[in-house]
């Protein structure tokens, strides 16, 4: 509930770019800074696609985020300038930052709370995850985690649809969250 009020102040009223990046955290569970530090070249809209290079994962290798209808829209919707980088306050020479500042700003707008920092964004967004019907493997895959096991080294398929599909479902579920249905 906590973080759905997060959400919920989230944009508009948090405002570019902090209140988009807030979203695409929440929509596709990515790491603040792997988000925050997108620049357009890594995003294929037409493929729905975010690459992600290997220089900015943790894991050090790159990775296919697909881009699920309301991520894209969030992306569509953004404005452009000449620099690279899609979320700044810089005209896009350099990414985001000061996330302390946006984040106060989001807990006055979400109103009182149990204390939380932004990567409880993604760690719910995880645990929604397990209640879709999905494999494990392809949500650890979503979030980036590593392949268990003998996986890494013998199953070199990319999952790209089952990927996909998880967070086009998750987009489903979390709309359902923040928009109930009334009985």
């Amino acid at each position: 509930a906590r973080r759905r009020d997060a959400l919920r102040a989230a944009p508009p009223t948090l405002g570019y770019p902090y209140g988009p990046v807030v979203r695409m955290l929440v929509l596709t569970g990515q790491r603040l800074h792997e988000v925050a530090d997108m620049v357009w070249s890594e995003v294929d809209l037409d493929r729905a696609l975010w690459t992600i290079p290997a220089a900015r994962m943790k894991g050090g290798r790159a990775h296919v985020v697909p881009l699920a209808d309301d991520a894209l829209a969030l992306l569509r919707a953004l404005p452009r300038f000449g620099g690279p980088y899609v979320f700044t306050t810089t005209e896009g020479r350099k990414p985001i930052n000061g996330f302390s500042k946006a984040k106060e700003r989001l807990d006055k707008l979400a109103g009182k709370m149990p204390p939380w920092v932004l990567h409880d964004l993604r760690r719910t967004m995880r645990t929604h995850l397990s209640a879709l019907p999905v494999q494990d493997m392809v949500r650890e895959l979503v979030i980036a985690h590593a392949r268990p096991g003998l996986h890494k080294v013998y199953d070199q398929h990319s999952y790209l649809e089952e990927k996909r599909e998880c967070l086009r479902l998750w987009e489903a579920r979390l709309r359902g969250i923040l928009r109930p249905v009334p009985p």
